[in-house]
C-alpha cells in the first residue's frame, strides 16, 4: 500500500449460465476504485466477460474452475501482494473467507447471499437497507447501488403521451420465463404500433456488449425486466418497468422496487401470470401520467453514484486497517514497555 492508495483484487465471474450481474457491478466499482487511485487485479474464471475498456486499465489473472476451493486462490493472492479482496461470488464459501482473513487479507463481499461468511465490509445490492448487526460494516440501500459512471445524474426522462417502444430483457442467463412473457403478449391489441425490443441470452454467451443496455433503456418507454442488475439501471434512467424475479435471490429486490413506488412487480410462477402481465402493461401504455410519476420517483431514488460512495468507504477502511496493522507491527518490534 502506497500512501492512501491500495493494491486491491476483485474476484467475480460471468457468463450465460451465471448471468453477468456479478461482473457488471464489480466493473462499476472497479472504475470508481481506479478513479480513486487504487491499483486493481481481477481474478476470474471468465476473464473474457470483463469489459475490454476496463481490462485495458487493470491486470487480469485467469484462475481455473475450482480455483476458489482447491487451495490455489490464497497463494495467488499472496503472490499478487494485495492489500484487500473484493469478492462477488454466486455462492460464498464461509470457510474460504475465514481462511483469507486469517491470512491477513482485508475482505469485502458484494451481493446479498453470504450465509454465515464473515467479512470486513458487506456491499449489499438493493433499493432498501436490511436489518444488520450494529457491529457490521455495511454499504447498502439505493445510495450504494453499483452502477457504471454513465448512469450518474442523468437528465430527467422525457415522457411521451404515446408509448413507442417496449424493452423486454430478463438478464444475461437463459430462462423459460421469456417465452411465457412473449406468449402472454402475443396479439395484444394495445401493442399495435409499439416497437418491441427483445434481448435474449444466447446459449454460450461469454461477454456482454461494451455499452451494456444503457442505449436500449434510454430509448424505451416501458420495460419488462428481470429483477437483477438491469432493474437498478432502469431506475437510474427513470424507465417505467415491470419487474419479474426469475430467481429466488431476485424476489426481495422486486418487492422493494414495487413497495417504494419505483415500478411494478409480478411473480412469473403465479397462476394467472399471463393476464396479470397484460393488465400491468395496459396500465402503463394507457397512462403517461403514471409513467411520469414512476420516472420521477426512480430518478430521485437512484442517482447512479453508488460506486463512488462504496469506493470511498473502501478507501477509508483499507487505509484504517493498514494503519492499525503498521501500529501493531511497530509496537511488537519495540518490545514490551519498560
Amino acid at each position: 500500500m502506497t500512501g492512501t492508495h491500495a493494491r486491491l483484487a476483485i474476484r467475480a465471474d460471468g457468463d450465460s449460465r451465471l448471468g453477468f450481474g456479478h461482473v457488471i457491478r464489480c466493473a462499476a466499482l472497479a472504475q470508481a476504485l481506479l478513479d480513486a487511485g487504487h491499483a486493481l487485479i481481477w481474478f476470474s474464471q471468465t476473464p473474457h466477460a470483463i469489459p475490454a475498456s476496463l481490462a485495458s486499465r487493470i491486470e487480469v489473472r485467469p484462475i481455473p474452475a475450482g480455483g476458489d476451493t482447491d487451495g490455489s486462490l490464497l497463494p495467488a493472492l499472496t503472490d499478487a501482494r494485495i492489500d484487500g479482496l473484493i469478492a462477488d461470488w454466486q455462492i460464498t464459501d464461509a470457510p474460504l473467507c475465514a481462511q483469507l482473513r486469517r491470512a491477513g487479507f482485508w475482505l469485502a463481499l458484494v451481493g446479498n447471499n453470504h450465509g454465515d461468511a464473515e467479512a470486513d465490509l458487506y456491499i449489499r445490492q438493493g433499493f432498501e437497507p436490511t436489518q444488520t448487526g450494529a457491529l457490521m460494516q455495511v454499504c447498502e440501500g439505493r445510495e450504494h447501488i453499483l452502477l457504471a459512471p454513465d448512469y450518474a445524474s442523468r437528465p430527467p426522462r422525457t415522457i411521451w403521451p404515446q408509448a413507442r417502444r417496449l424493452l423486454i430483457s430478463l438478464g444475461g442467463s437463459e430462462t423459460p420465463v421469456l417465452e411465457a412473457v412473449l406468449a402472454a403478449l402475443d396479439n395484444l391489441p394495445e401493442l399495435e404500433g409499439v416497437m418491441i425490443d427483445i434481448k435474449r441470452a444466447a446459449p454460450g454467451t461469454t461477454a456482454l456488449p461494451e455499452a451494456g443496455l444503457l442505449a436500449e433503456l434510454c430509448a424505451a418507454d416501458i420495460a419488462i425486466l428481470g429483477a437483477g442488475t438491469t432493474l437498478h439501471e432502469a431506475a437510474a434512467t427513470g424507465l417505467a418497468a415491470i419487474a419479474l424475479p426469475i430467481a429466488a435471490n431476485q424476489r426481495e429486490r422486486a418487492r422493494q422496487f414495487a413497495a417504494l413506488g419505483l415500478g411494478l412487480s409480478l411473480d412469473p410462477t403465479a397462476t394467472g401470470f399471463a393476464e396479470d402481465l397484460r393488465q400491468a402493461l395496459r396500465g402503463l401504455l394507457e397512462a403517461p401520467a403514471r409513467r411520469q410519476a414512476l420516472a420521477r420517483a426512480s430518478e430521485a431514488a437512484v442517482d447512479g453514484r453508488g460506486a463512488d460512495r462504496v469506493a470511498s468507504r473502501i478507501s477509508h477502511l483499507v487505509s484504517a486497517t493498514q494503519t492499525q496493522l503498521n501500529s501493531t507491527i511497530s509496537r511488537t518490534a519495540a518490545g514490551p514497555a519498560a
